[in-house]
């Protein structure tokens, strides 16, 4: 509840620089834009650090020097000046006030601002409650409680997580990494969830060396409803300019493929609810896009980029639907994995 109310206070002041000590350890963000609210016009960046206790054991910075020119000696031009490095606003002011203030408005209080901006009537407003979206899990694909699911491909059950064979895979070693309950995207996951994900990514990681190979990882938040990350393995020797083949093909696209600064995660520069496209080359190194509505965005495109010839050269894979094979073939295929997986699986 604290961390609500700070994030909320840091959203009303839109501070230039947010301190906190309240973890005891030192921790540096890229700057955030702070979204333009009925108080402001002038969407001004906060910088967020946290400090470490003093004469910490692992000696990591607990002091931090600002110089600050106060706001009302600043041109509007350097108050709004963007950095290279800026990202969107980790919060969500919607969220954020439903959860300190669902039972503690005044009938009185306007509504509307939240769930109708269409309706002029205070009476109305006063009266009309916002429609719930409800997902029918019960056919979803990937929800392992689904009677949707294929469970004869699936290779491994966590707590939280699970692997199983992709459906019309690239290659025989093709895997998804999916939540067990349903959660869209993977900047959505509680952070229990992320670390079994995590858990899963080293024991491919494992596994695939063994062949010679190691995962790319890719994930679209878009067009789905149930998270899935993709793993591929591809050769060592695919490994060359593969940054730059992904970024090339975005370009070829007309969209870009951003790089994730290695001290930030995917949640911090991204929304949950925005649609985007991720992956992680065998490097770690995590390249991303934010997917506009204005965009023909290709489905296929982590897939397509992999099955190409600098990479894997499998140009008539690119669609999953044409690689599907017979339920025989695909349980031969799952026991197969099961047994190669093995060694490096945590959840027995």
């Amino acid at each position: 509840m604290h961390t609500n109310v700070a994030a909320w206070l840091a959203l009303q002041l839109k501070p230039r620089y947010h301190l906190s000590g309240l973890e005891g350890q030192f921790y540096e963000r890229a700057p955030f834009r702070n979204p333009v609210g009925n108080d402001s016009s002038l969407e001004i960046a906060t910088r967020f650090l946290g400090l470490a206790r003093v004469g910490n054991a692992n000696k990591e910075k607990w002091i931090y020097a600002v110089s600050l020119t106060p706001i009302d000696k600043m041109s509007i031009k350097d108050l709004m000046q963007r950095t290279t490095d800026e990202t969107q606003c980790p919060f969500n002011l919607v969220e954020l006030e439903n959860i300190l203030f669902k039972n503690k408005r005044k009938p009185e209080e306007n509504i509307q601002y939240f769930y109708d901006t269409n309706s002029p009537e205070p009476e109305q407003v006063k009266h009309k409650k916002r429609q719930k979206i409800e997902f029918d899990q019960s056919k979803c694909w990937f929800c392992l409680a689904s009677p949707s699911v294929e469970k004869h491909l699936v290779v491994a059950v966590g707590n939280s997580v699970y692997l199983a064979v992709a459906k019309g895979g690239l290659v025989d070693q093709h895997l998804l990494i999916c939540p067990v309950e349903h959660h869209q995207s993977s900047i959505a996951l509680p952070d229990s969830v992320v670390v079994e994900v995590d858990k899963f990514k080293d024991a491919l990681r494992s596994m695939y060396i063994l062949k010679q190979m190691e995962p790319v990882f890719f994930e679209r938040n878009y067009k789905t409803s149930h998270m899935q990350i993709q793993a591929v393995p591809i050769p060592l020797a695919a490994q060359k300019e593969l940054k730059d083949i992904f970024r090339d093909e975005a370009e070829g696209h007309g969209f870009v493929l951003e790089e994730l600064e290695s001290h930030n995660r995917l949640d911090q520069v991204l929304a949950k609810g925005v649609p985007y496209f991720c992956v992680e080359l065998p490097n770690k190194t995590i390249l991303y896009t934010k997917i506009q509505s204005s965009m023909n965005f290709p489905i296929n495109f982590g897939r397509h980029v992999l099955a190409s010839g600098p990479i894997l050269n499998l140009p008539d894979k690119i669609d999953w639907k044409e690689c599907v094979v017979k339920k025989e073939i695909e349980e031969k295929l799952v026991a197969s994995l099961r047994k190669a997986f093995k060694p490096f699986d945590f959840t027995e």
